[in-house]
This record gives structure tokens, sequence and C-alpha cells, in this order.
């Protein structure tokens, strides 16, 4: 389904008017809610028991259903922002100005802390950047994210993410590396901000071929299939059968996010949840903001494949 700019713009705004206050009224006289109806309250109950804040966009690719929880919020993107990284690499290549084979140097300055395995590896390791952009997306691998931002420069990645119409979405640095001096941006949201609504505008480009060339974008998606971070949106997927990810995740103490396309019997749903200012700051596999990443996801596929919902809860 191709969409204009002007109807990405009126979903925010209908977005926006939809969910700008924490939970729905209630139907009067306490009238019969629609399933839609429904679907809202529920998203808010999971959302509110969350002792922190969540954003959340979503879209069923097949029949055009939006839905969201402050959309348009702008959040801190944590490794999510490696995704636009990824896009951009796609972008340079095709224009053939970087080549998936070619190889890259993993350098001291790069090799940094938190996710990866390359900070544990010889520096002399020989990577070629296709190697770099799998363990950047699939480990989240902060060192390869540093090598591959290299090679495709931050403002090019910001003009890219504009160019395509995400309004909110910047990378500010490298990983584990501040600018000098720092914008107001960065202090804020450190490695890169965007929102809900923009992930899912650049997630669902990818899936319906509306950037680069069909065979990049299905290499692009068959990279995020490959995630290994499944904690949040597919941790209840095995109610629903036949469906599977496509996603890219992100956690700072306070955040744990993800942003990915469930792939359906029914079609691709495309979602973006963010979840921060966590009460809980563990860093285990049932933290509370992963927790409630996977509950509202669960509800989102429960809403839009009833029958497979309803055969999972007869078990």
């Amino acid at each position: 389904m191709m969409r204009s700019a002007c109807q990405w713009c009126l979903f925010a705004v209908l977005a926006g008017a939809l969910f700008t206050v924490a939970g729905g009224a209630a139907p009067p006289g306490g009238a019969m809610k629609s399933p839609r109806r429904q679907f809202e309250g529920r998203l808010h109950a999971i959302a509110s028991s969350f002792g922190g804040h969540v954003t959340l966009a979503g879209e069923d690719l097949k029949t055009g259903e939006r839905f969201g929880l402050f959309p348009k919020r702008p959040v801190q993107s944590a490794s999510v922002i490696k995704l636009p990284v990824m896009v951009e690499a796609f972008f340079l290549m095709s224009e053939g100005k970087l080549h998936w084979s070619q190889r890259v140097t993993m350098n001291a300055w790069d090799r940094v802390p938190g996710s990866g395995i390359l900070q544990f590896l010889s520096p002399h390791t020989g990577l070629t950047l296709g190697d770099a952009i799998t363990l950047m997306v699939d480990l989240s691998d902060n060192t390869a994210a540093n090598i591959v931002i290299h090679e495709t420069g931050i403002a090019a990645v910001n003009a890219r993410m504009r160019q395509l119409g995400l309004k909110r979405t910047k990378l500010y640095s490298y990983v584990f590396h501040a600018s000098h001096p720092e914008s107001a941006g960065e202090k804020r949201f450190g490695l890169g901000e965007t929102t809900a609504l923009d992930m899912v505008r650049l997630l669902a480009l990818i899936q319906e071929h509306r950037i680069l060339t069909p065979a990049a974008c299905d290499h692009m998606l068959q990279i995020l299939r490959q995630q290994q971070d499944n904690d949040a949106f597919p941790r209840y997927t095995d109610a629903f059968p036949n469906v599977s990810w496509a996603h890219k995740t992100g956690a700072l103490d306070a955040v744990r996010n993800d942003a990915g396309i469930a792939e359906t019997p029914a079609g691709p749903i495309v979602l973006a949840g963010f979840a921060y200012d966590s009460p809980d700051r563990h860093w285990t596999a049932d933290n509370a903001a992963l927790l409630v990443l996977a509950r509202l996801a669960r509800a989102v596929l429960a809403h839009f494949l009833p029958a497979a919902s309803a055969a999972a809860s007869a078990k």
C-alpha cells in the first residue's frame, strides 16, 4: 500500500489527538465498547501498569489500520538508532560509495564497552563492512556501530532521515564518544533521538520496498530477522502460530526499546515501542520495561490475529 507524505502527516495529527492523555474516557452510560475502543483501552491499561513511561506506534500494512500511544513524543533512541545507520550504509552502497565486502579497520578508538563481542576480539580481526553492519544490528555491537558510522558519517545519516521524512530522528555521536561541545539534543537524548512514529515510517518504507531496491530492502529485512535480542516484542510470539519478527532493540539503564515488523499470516504489522524512566534498572531478561513492551506486542497481535489469540487462550 503506497502512502503519500500528506497521509503520514494526517496519521501523526490523528494519533496525537487520540493519545494525548494517559487513558481513554469511559463510554457514557456503560455502553458497549467497539473492538477498536477495547484495543485502545487495553494498550493504555498495559502502559499505565508500568512504573515508567511508554510511547508506541504501529500499523497493519495490509489494512492500513494505525494506532499509538504518544507516537510523536521524542525519546532516547538508544541502539535503535543503529537502524538508520544501517539504512544509510545501504544507500551509500547503492551509490557505489561503499561496498558490502570492503575491508574495514577496527582501531582502539572504535573499541568501546557495552553490548557486542568485538571489544573482546583482536583488533586485527579481518572484518568487512557487511560483517560490521550485521554485528551492529544483530548483536547491537557498539564497536561495530562506530566502525560503520566512520564509513557513513553522522551528518549523512541525519540528512538521509530528513530526506525520508523522519523529522525527529537524529544520530548525535559515535557510541560512547560524546561530541565536543555537546548539543542540547545530545545532552537530553544521548546517542540519538527518535519517535515511535518515525521508526514505524522507516520500517514501513523498507517492508514495502519504497526505498532503494527490493533486493536491498530484503537484505536489510533478513539482517533484522537475525536479531539475537528477543526479550521484548517477540517474547510471547509462540502463542501466535507462524509469527516471526524482523526488529532492532535498544537499551539503557532505565530504557528498553524495540522497533520491528511482525510477519504474520494476516500480513505485516509494524510496531515501535519505547519504555523509559523505568523503576527497574536490572539488566535481566525480566526487566519491567522489557515486559511492558512484550505485553503491548502481545495485545497488538491479539487484536490483529483474533482467531489465533482465541485458540491460544483455549489451550
